[in-house]
């Protein structure tokens, strides 16, 4: 049956995609169209159940639960909205009740399970370097059997053998151990006659004892929670190496993509501050098992993990409310790092392994912020360096060895490809970077792993803004130039403009991929709160006057733009191009730099104590700043000297 007048939108995520279904056909055979493959043995003939997703909006428009679903699918699941993708369509005979309901009218989820092919999720960084001083420690022992003669007790046996073959060790420290492991221990300690490794954190708590020589086996495992995804970062302590790494997309996406929906969620009712800890909990113990398997090693082998995240993430992995964040004053429950037992948060490490998450700086400025401060050495530069953290959030820092300050706008997620007609999040078939020829507007790009395109993520985003501006497609402020109006690339509708930067031949998704007038608005918001809040840090450290001489670009999107290109639209500020640094997940980075070395931790505490906190949205002067920043580059080009395309290219 024929959809194609009926206009039913689809919004799909994680992959924050938005489609139009123009004909009667299954859930699965529209992700195959649009070439993302899902897990499927049976080839979608309804006998394998492995094809679940999450119908999260308009599921009373689809066709009835069918017999091969209640094969697969409990009552409580289907009445949640889990259908079998190659089962489930939507219902004929209710389009003329969708025809009076505004767009969009279905939102469904694929989770992590379901989806074959890795997005690209940037795991990799650029670190300055660390010293190893990590806070978990193995010693092996050969312990003095008792006798009649000195019948000592096996815990103090083993101190005293442990003092006396380390000269680190005073006789006077005082060891900890905990009541179960004290249980197990003349078990572990005669299993080898005597030849045992215990494991000690921060030099005077035991958190294992394993029989024979263990020492080798040492390992930590870094995590850093996004609100889009979670990566893990197995490392040997011994050595300081990283030995596998593993990320998902984080499945709390299925409950929201940002951090204000979640925190909605969690306050509608309490217990879902379960559901999504619960979830995130299940997230990392799957990376942790991934990781130990690339390894080889039991994860009762990892004796230590470190936590990086928003402030939400962070609350929300410890299971604290973060409700009072989403509210006027934006306070979080705690600042300072803690260290909290592994076993009290399921988190499936070693018996008595300890998780250390990182101090967070305010109810929008987290621990991922630490991380990237620690990570970039910030706050050891000679010259004031701005760095950009863009992720579904954006963080400001600036900053160098005598001050710093930080700041966040809610940018993030249009450069991630949410509110954007055909933007993607960084996956296989998104278009990521692109050209075009000033002289007939034809566009050349590339797609991610070469796929055909299905539709445009960030970085692709930034270069299809910065190629309109330099080919007079786009003015200063962001208007369709009208001079091109006959252009056959450029099509009017509903008393706007789009740009087609893809015909519908060449893609796989039976469509035109466009930039839409209110793209170009997105793009323009993002890019102005991030340049206006950058001048509204510096006003308020009293340095305006001083010029930003270094730019660091982390997180995904920061990673795979087009530096240049993101200067050009005005989004960071017009520096040598050779003074851009694109750094990588820094968060990540600085989440392995503290299980790496335990003194990075305290160098966090005390650097809270430096950090200026600006909140930029309540300042006076930010509407002006904002709506100013708002034009490409910006209101006044004496803030881009060097860009001096502008001058021919109009301002309205």
């Amino acid at each position: 049956m024929d959809f194609k007048n009926k206009n039913i939108i689809i919004d799909i995520e994680p992959i924050s995609r938005r489609v139009i279904l123009t004909s009667d056909k299954s859930m699965y055979d529209l992700l195959s169209d649009l070439s993302v493959p899902i897990r499927s043995i049976c080839g979608g003939l309804g006998t394998c159940g492995k094809c679940r997703l999450l119908i999260q909006k308009g599921k009373e428009f689809f066709n009835l639960p069918t017999s091969a679903e209640r094969k697969f699918l409990d009552q409580i699941d289907l009445e949640n909205g889990w259908r079998l993708a190659c089962q489930a369509r939507i219902d004929k005979n209710k389009l003329q009740s969708l025809e009076k309901i505004e767009t969009s009218q279905f939102r469904i989820f694929l989770p992590n399970e379901l989806m074959l092919e890795d997005f690209n999720i940037l795991t990799a960084g650029v670190g300055k370097g660390v010293k190893l001083l990590p806070a978990i420690k193995k010693y092996y022992l050969e312990v003095d059997t008792a006798s009649l003669e000195e019948p000592q007790a096996d815990f103090e046996r083993i101190i005293k053998k442990l003092i006396s073959t380390n000269k680190n060790f005073s006789r006077n420290i005082q060891f900890d151990i905990s009541l179960d492991l004290l249980n197990d221990l003349p078990n572990i300690l005669r299993e080898k006659k005597h030849k045992i490794t215990i494991t000690l954190w921060n030099n005077k708590t035991i958190i294992a004892c394993e029989p024979g020589n263990t020492v080798e086996d040492n390992y930590g495992i870094a995590f850093d929670i996004g609100t889009t995804t979670v990566v893990g970062y197995l490392i040997n302590l011994n050595n300081g190496k990283v030995y596998a790494l593993d990320s998902n997309l984080n499945s709390q996406t299925a409950y929201g993509e940002d951090v204000i929906t979640r925190i909605t969620f969690i306050k509608s009712d309490r217990k879902n501050l379960d559901v999504l800890n619960s979830i995130v909990i299940k997230d990392l113990n799957e990376i942790l098992l991934k990781t130990c398997s690339k390894a080889k090693i039991n994860p009762s082998r990892v004796y230590e993990a470190s936590i990086v995240g928003n402030s939400v993430m962070h609350h929300i992995f410890l299971g604290l409310d973060p409700t009072n964040i989403g509210l006027s004053p934006f306070v979080p429950v705690i600042q300072k790092g803690l260290n909290v037992a592994a076993k009290d948060l399921k988190l499936n490490i070693s018996k008595n392994g300890i998780v250390y998450t990182a101090p967070i700086i305010s109810g929008f400025v987290g621990a991922d912020t630490i991380g990237v401060i620690l990570s970039s050495n910030i706050y050891k530069e000679k010259d004031l360096t701005l760095a950009i953290d863009i992720g579904t959030n954006g963080e400001i820092i600036i900053g160098n060895r005598k001050t710093l300050a930080v700041g966040s706008c809610a940018a993030g997620s249009a450069l991630e490809g949410a509110h954007i007609s055909d933007g993607m999040r960084a996956a296989a078939g998104a278009i990521d970077s692109l050209k075009i020829d000033p002289d007939n507007l034809d566009v050349s790009f590339s797609t991610i792993k070469n796929k055909k395109p299905i539709g445009i993520c960030g970085s692709g985003l930034i270069d299809a803004v910065a190629e309109m501006l330099k080919s007079k497609i786009l003015t200063r402020s962001g208007n369709f130039n009208k001079v091109l109006v006959n252009h056959e690339r450029l099509i009017k509708s509903d008393k706007s403009f789009k740009f087609i930067i893809v015909n519908k031949d060449e893609t796989s998704i039976g469509k035109d991929i466009t930039i839409t007038q209110n793209d170009i608005r997105q793009i323009q918001m993002a890019k102005a709160a991030f340049f206006s809040g950058t001048r509204l840090i510096l006003h308020n450290m009293g340095s305006e006057s001083l010029k930003i001489k270094k730019v660091f670009l982390a997180g995904a999107f920061g990673n795979y733009i087009n530096s240049e290109n993101a200067k050009f639209i005005g989004m960071i500020p017009d520096i040598p191009n050779e003074n851009i640094f694109q750094i990588g997940n820094a968060a990540g980075i600085g989440a392995q730099y503290c299980l790496l070395n335990k003194d990075l931790r305290n160098k966090a505490e005390q650097l809270l104590n430096r950090i200026q906190y600006i909140e930029i949205a309540v300042k006076e002067e930010f509407q002006k700043e904002y709506a100013e920043a708002m034009y490409f580059p910006h209101l006044n080009l004496d803030y881009f000297p060097t860009l001096i395309e502008y001058k021919e290219i109009q301002k309205r």
